[in-house]
């Protein structure tokens, strides 16, 4: 899982755009496609601040089907101790897409109605609703819908009870996956798929809890806020 889930990453080819039809909750979950994603920003503020990367991956029983990631110009510059957290320069995204770009593109990905996955998705996804309302696409913001999302905090904070922190590092290695580099979108995207696919797995086996679907890890999980 560890290999297959950070073999390409970075990789410096063009993104690949492909469109998805909505994903049924009583799907199978090893029929289940996850779109995980992750975005790195300016600051804290969606209405604020700006984004500066996205990668969106989707994924299948733990095998990597598509990937969109991509740097994106931001209406600011990047803070110094940002630039230091994330490794993302402003030189770096001087060439990059625009915010309307890369959301047409990224919408496209996704599809009608994706199963969002992310580590702390509520960041994520109040983000990318912003951002599409901001460039005039609101009508596209329900397509992130928390309430179709997967937290792989909010999953672990149930699944491993007792951990010292639920910090995405640390839920990682308890479930056997390494992030090498942190704060970067793809990688990320990657670390959150190989916890939510360890603990699909860890989960299913538990028999009492009967999870086969896509709604029963919803329901496992429980609203997210």
């Amino acid at each position: 899982m560890q290999q297959s889930l950070f073999a390409n990453a970075l990789a410096q080819a063009e993104p690949v755009v492909q469109s998805s039809g909505a994903m049924a909750l009583d799907t199978p979950l090893s029929e289940t496609i996850f779109t995980v994603l992750d975005v790195e920003t300016t600051g804290l503020s969606p209405k604020k601040n700006s984004l500066t990367e996205i990668t969106a991956i989707q994924f299948k029983n733990g095998e990597e089907i598509s990937k969109f990631s991509t740097l994106v110009k931001p209406a600011e510059e990047i803070p110094p101790e940002v630039e230091t957290l994330t490794g993302i320069t402003n030189e770096m995204v001087q060439q990059a897409p625009s915010l309307i770009q890369v959301m047409t593109e990224l919408c496209s990905f996704s599809g009608p109605s994706p199963l969002v996955v992310g580590h702390n998705v509520g960041f994520d996804i109040r983000f990318l609703q912003e951002k599409l309302q901001q460039s005039g696409m609101a009508s596209l913001q329900d397509r992130f819908d928390l309430q179709r999302a997967f937290c792989t905090r909010a999953l672990a904070l149930k699944a491993l009870p007792g951990l010292p922190s639920y910090e995405g590092v640390v839920v990682a290695t308890q479930c056997g996956v390494y992030n090498p580099n942190p704060h970067r979108a793809e990688y990320d995207v990657r670390m959150s798929a190989g916890i939510l696919f360890e603990l699909i797995r860890r989960l299913q086996a538990d028999e009492a809890l009967n999870l086969k679907t896509a709604q029963d890890l919803l329901d496992y999980q429980g609203p997210l806020s």
